[in-house]
């Protein structure tokens, strides 16, 4: 084949995978695990897997040409450059290198994702060469932008055809393909300014235009439907920039700086006023537009409140961090084991109860604690040069070039959106994808026409050896961090349905498949040990148990650092209370030691309050099970907070009736019948329909005699679970017990109906039968 075929066959490959890359990241998600989490790595391994076709083909141009052509000088690549290693160096000496240099299964924003985005980046700088191609990008962008607003628009009318987590129909925000209302608004005010530059220039024919003005409109409705309110400021600020450059530019600049400095004057009130007198408190916002836009500003409630203790505790964190850490950071994806040391009880009140951030929800703070002062500057000295030469494009020749320097705004415009956004919010995949994208879109446009050109002369062998070596590197890449992770995810899909089912078997055999494709995850190893230490109760075998003990143990021992995680050292306290509970008391030693150091460092964190008492309960500590109790009972917020909403109050009282039936358990194994009455009493004001509160009250009223109490609350049970024949069966041993044969009969026969097969039942029977 020419060399010539073959150079546009390449260009063909470029340009067909950027415009992939653009239009398939906002719209995949993983259709199998839409019920289970809006985060595996189905989109991270589609977005690497095109991109390192491009590079490939990229790579294939330059051996055939011989040379590099780079567009607008060489400090762009300096600067970028600079801010990946600092991204490195950052990862390197982390407190958990290994989860900062791949990323965590929840976020996935390790070093190699970020360096993927780079990578991004720099393809996209090295190939842009007209404008022409530019709209295209922007078309494809736009024609994404089209589908993820119209799935929007879809959840919006209730007829979605995937179960998600969080239906629409319950919280009255949309999310489309992007998993959560936060993430959709942070991708569409980055898309909006595109779709209004691509009705304005790239639509010449009517219905085309008409088209894309129905693309911004819905898109502008899905923005208002996702209620978030970061997104909304950074579509403001988008618009304000655009009207602002459009004054200047008509000649009105003193209106257009009068204009500028009377939205920064207007925000500043808003907020002061707000801080001096606040909003007042005792009843929450209901959940609307209106309520939506006047609590913008409300510092002293719902999630702004959460969001302001987020920000205080990251600056406490920075004063008080180490001079590595603060010229460092403490890696990425790594700020979960910061924040949960600052848990506080009262975070329920405003969050789910028992969760901690992951971010700090601010650039700056972000920046700082995961790439330290280093990385804050290369960040802000590439930002810095982007401006300057942004400023030196759209102030300088602005008349000349009237479609690219709308092109330039509209990107402007994005980015500002973006920085506004994520100024209360922050970036994972296709924020970032569509960062860089935007980016590299402005640098073509305000970087000029001028090209140098590099050759590059390498001989065949040569040429061949780095063929060679990238094609293995690349297979290796592709099988270890993008083919195994989603096999990986696959199985633990499996896991959740055989964890669904009751099947501690098929969690196990799939749980352990899932760490072997992909070994070196974490996230994987723990949920093994977790699924394995709660699976315990249905190994019947002594055997059994001690080859699950070791299998456990094996995973416990690859760990990377226990001490530096705290799932990691929950999961093994965990597993190693169980071991002592059905293998060996030595092992009660160590868990206590582990829960021990995480009271130390997590003293207002509930979660392990729980586990500690009922290993409590298992070493026959009954008295030291309640202790524990009680101190977690002073830690729950008051129901009666007057910034509780329902769901979060409906949380806390789930969480606050599972403290309250363990106290009762204890109380019962104590032989205190009377004060185990009362925990469960109030473990049932709490959530009056949990079944397992009137098995454990009736039988508690049976061990006292008191028959007919037990018979009631039963036969309340079997109202609430009609379809367990444990109830009936309880039914029927109590009226055997008061000697009412006939209402034995009763239950007995509706027992049968339920479990037509259980042998216990018709020993049952033939028992009563024997009596007639």
């Amino acid at each position: 084949m020419p060399k010539d075929r073959i150079i546009k066959l390449c260009d063909f490959i470029i340009t067909c995978g950027f415009c992939a890359i653009v239009f398939l990241v906002p719209l995949i998600f993983n259709f199998a695990l839409n019920t289970y989490s809006i985060f595996g790595p189905l989109r991270e391994a589609v977005f690497r897997a095109i991109l390192s076709l491009i590079l490939a083909a990229y790579i294939a141009k330059i051996f055939i040409q011989g040379r590099i052509n780079i567009k607008g000088g060489g400090k762009i690549f300096l600067f970028s450059f600079l801010l990946l290693v600092s991204c490195f160096i950052s990862s390197l000496l982390s407190i958990q290198p290994h989860l900062s240099f791949w990323g965590s299964y929840e976020r996935g924003q390790g070093f190699y994702c970020l360096a993927n985005y780079w990578l991004f980046f720099i393809l996209l700088i090295l190939n842009l060469r007209d404008l022409k191609q530019v709209r295209r990008l922007i078309a494809t962008a736009v024609m994404a932008g089209a589908a993820v607003s119209l799935y929007g628009l879809i959840q919006l009318g209730g007829l979605d055809p995937w179960l998600w987590r969080d239906k629409v129909s319950d919280t009255g925000r949309v999310f489309s393909s992007l998993g959560q209302p936060n993430f959709l608004g942070h991708y569409l005010v980055l898309i909006i300014p595109l779709s209004c530059y691509a009705w304005l220039f790239i639509a010449r024919k009517f219905l085309v235009r008409f088209c894309f003005s129905l693309v911004v409109i819905a898109e502008l409705i899905c923005l208002v439907y996702t209620y978030s309110r970061a997104a909304w400021l950074g579509f403001l600020a988008a618009a304000a920039l655009a009207i602002f450059f459009w004054l200047f530019q008509q000649g009105h600049r003193k209106i257009a700086w009068g204009f500028a400095g009377a939205l920064v004057l207007a925000a500043a009130l808003a907020i002061g006023i707000n801080i001096v007198r606040p909003a007042p408190q005792g009843q929450v916002h209901a959940f609307n537009f209106v309520s939506r836009w006047t609590s913008m500003v409300d510092l002293q409630s719902g999630s702004n409140k959460l969001r302001l203790a987020y920000w205080q505790d990251a600056l406490k964190e920075i004063r008080q961090a180490s001079y590595q850490r603060l010229l460092l950071g403490y890696g990425p994806d790594t700020l979960a084991e910061v924040f949960i040391k600052y848990y506080r009880p009262d975070w329920a009140v405003y969050e789910v109860i028992n969760t901690f951030p992951d971010r700090a929800h601010n650039w700056l703070f972000d920046t700082i604690l995961s790439f330290g002062l280093a990385g804050l500057a290369a960040m802000l000295w590439f930002y810095a040069y982007f401006i300057y030469q942004v400023g030196k494009f759209l102030f300088g020749r602005a008349a000349k070039l009237r479609e690219e320097v709308w092109l330039a705004v509209a990107l402007v415009a994005s980015l500002a959106a973006y920085c506004i956004n994520n100024l209360f919010s922050f970036s994972l995949t296709t924020s970032f994808v569509y960062l860089f994208f935007i980016l590299a879109l402005l640098w073509f446009i305000i970087s000029g026409r001028q090209e140098k050109e590099f050759s590059v002369k390498l001989t065949p062998v040569s040429k061949i050896l780095i063929w060679l070596t990238l094609a293995v590197v690349a297979v290796l890449f592709f099988y270890s961090e993008n083919f195994n992770p989603l096999m990986a995810d696959y199985y633990y899909l499996q896991v959740k349905i055989e964890e669904r089912k009751g099947d501690c078997r098929g969690v196990l055999d799939n749980m352990e498949r899932a760490v072997d494709y992909y070994p070196s995850s974490v996230f994987y190893k723990e949920q093994y040990i977790f699924y394995g230490q709660s699976c315990f109760f249905a190994v019947p075998s002594q055997a059994g148990r001690l080859a699950l003990r070791d299998n456990i143990e094996e995973q416990i021992n690859s760990l990377e650092s226990v001490e530096s995680r705290y799932v990691s050292r929950l999961a093994v306290a965990r597993a190693y209370a169980s071991f002592g509970f059905y293998v060996n008391k030595a092992y009660y030693a160590k868990a206590q030691a582990l829960y021990d150091k995480l009271f130390a460092d997590y003293p207002y964190f509930l979660t392990f309050y729980q586990d500690f008492a009922r290993m409590k309960v298992w070493q026959e500590d009954y008295a030291g099970a309640m202790q524990i109790l009680k101190q977690a009972e002073r830690l729950f917020p008051p129901l009666d907070h007057p910034q509780l909403n329902e769901d979060h109050k409906r949380q806390i009282k789930a969480e606050e009736a599972n403290f309250y039936e363990i106290m009762g358990f204890a109380s019962t194994q104590a032989k205190a019948y009377d004060q185990a009455l009362k925990y469960y009493k109030m473990a049932l004001a709490l959530d009056p329909y949990r079944v397992t509160l009137y098995k454990n009250l009736a039988d508690i009223h049976y061990l006292k005699g008191e028959l007919d109490q037990a018979i009631a609350l039963n036969q309340r049970g079997f109202m609430l679970n009609p379809a367990d024949y444990h109830w009936p069966l309880a039914l029927f041993l109590l009226y055997r017990d008061k000697q009412d044969l006939g209402r034995a009969r009763e239950y007995l026969s509706q027992a049968l109906k339920l479990a037509p097969e259980n042998a216990e039942l018709k020993k049952y029977q033939q028992e009563l039968n024997s009596k007639n």
